[in-house]
């Protein structure tokens, strides 16, 4: 049985809260057994029937319940948006100043190089607060992103608007999702490779925008495989394809942003050439967004517990398969910024904007059943999220659902 239950996606034209999700229960409902079935078997049926009837009426019910606590908290404030990303940006690029500064000793360097690294890492993870905002809204917003964070990153916000088949019930954990490994169901060598792919991250923006992209301008067939192959960002399945549709999505910005970012490119690398930039700069803008791109893989590796095995789950199985990191705010805000700690939470409600999902984490806490499927997704420490991924994958044994330190989340 599939019933479609309005519920805020954040994707599409309309009001967030006009597109339903489809929630499909485990089991279908079956009809009635054949006459030539025994009367074991139509009893096995019908058991099976009621249990997918009373599993389908609980999924409904708990998302009405979701629905009723979080409906006043999805409008996004500008403000707050505009305030963040500044201050970020002023933090993070007067931390590199000073880490770039050879004459500083390394007591102040060392410092700088980890305020540098989180704030922007912040900075960044902004692009995904974007390609949640309903189609032509803050577009100043967007656009000065682009110009300060996505242009001098070599990171433009188009490459990151596939993100949306992360939240969809048929492409989620499947080859279509470009932010998904089955890593429970694989070996410790997935683990490392996964961790040394962040090894690339830092260039291949440079790759990208300013070697590929002037070869697409002048060859269709290159640039549908430079579509496909190296424009997703923050990717962490290199087998992901990107559909070609999605090209048509924004092309003006598109050819915009891969201008300015091969113009910006080459620009920096022609004043190393002349030495007007020392290439020592180059080598800390390596290790600055190396450092980022490791701490988005340790927070990604938390994010979910990847039990996916490559096909399409229910919507609430996507909601289990996801963690929510409840305590040590301090440190869990530093390594998952801008609400990536509500990591289930953003599942549930994709667009409820970050800056409510702690008051929303708390409503649902208090407001739903202690046996809820939210409540399942709780852990206290991002190590212990990322603990059990590592512990499934070394002892290939199911990871234990019942977890949930309820405390926690007055911590």
């Amino acid at each position: 049985m599939i019933e479609e239950t309005s519920f805020p996606t954040g994707y599409g034209p309309a009001n967030p809260i006009d597109r339903p999700f489809v929630i499909a229960a485990k089991t279908s409902m079956p009809s009635d057994p054949p006459a030539s079935h025994d009367a074991s078997a139509s009893d096995s049926s019908a058991g099976d029937a009621a249990a997918a009837k009373v599993e389908h009426e609980a999924n409904s019910l708990f998302m009405r319940q979701v629905r009723s606590l979080v409906k006043d908290l999805l409008e996004p404030n500008p403000w707050i948006y505009w305030t963040d990303m500044l201050l970020t940006l002023v933090v993070g690029q007067g931390a590199f100043f000073l880490f770039s500064l050879d004459t500083l000793s390394w007591a102040v360097r060392a410092p700088a190089f980890v305020v540098a690294a989180f704030a922007f890492y912040r900075a960044t993870v902004f692009t995904h607060e974007l390609s949640h905002f309903r189609k032509g809204t803050f577009r100043g917003f967007r656009a000065t992103w682009n110009a300060l964070v996505g242009v001098p990153f070599l990171l433009p916000a188009f490459l990151y608007e596939d993100h949306r088949l992360h939240h969809v019930n048929h492409s989620y954990g499947t080859e279509d999702d470009s932010e998904y490994l089955p890593l429970a169901s694989g070996t410790a060598w997935d683990i490392v490779r996964y961790f040394l792919k962040a090894l690339l991250v830092p260039v291949l923006g440079i790759f990208r925008f300013v070697i590929l992209a002037p070869l697409g301008w002048f060859s269709a067939s290159w640039r549908q495989w430079m579509w496909q192959r190296s424009s997703s960002a923050l990717a962490i399945n290199w087998n992901y394809r990107r559909s070609p549709e999605d090209e048509s999505a924004h092309p003006v910005e598109m050819r915009v942003m891969e201008i300015c970012c091969f113009v910006y490119g080459i620009g920096f690398f022609t004043l190393m050439v002349f030495g007007i930039l020392p290439i020592s700069v180059f080598f800390n803008f390596y290790a600055v967004f190396l450092c980022v791109a490791l701490i988005n893989y340790v927070r990604t590796l938390g994010a979910h517990r990847y039990r996916g095995v490559g096909e399409p789950m229910t919507y609430i199985d996507q909601i289990l398969d996801s963690y929510t990191i409840a305590g040590q705010e301090t440190i869990t805000s530093l390594m998952a910024p801008l609400g990536m700690r509500f990591h289930a939470l953003h599942h549930l409600v994709p667009s409820l904007p970050y800056h409510n999902m702690r008051t929303a984490h708390y409503r649902l806490v208090a407001g739903l059943p202690a046996d809820s499927p939210y409540h399942r997704t709780i852990r206290r420490t991002l190590w212990q999220a990322v603990g059990e991924v590592v512990r499934r994958v070394r002892e290939a044994d199911p990871i234990e659902e019942s977890a949930l330190v309820v405390e926690s989340a007055s911590t």
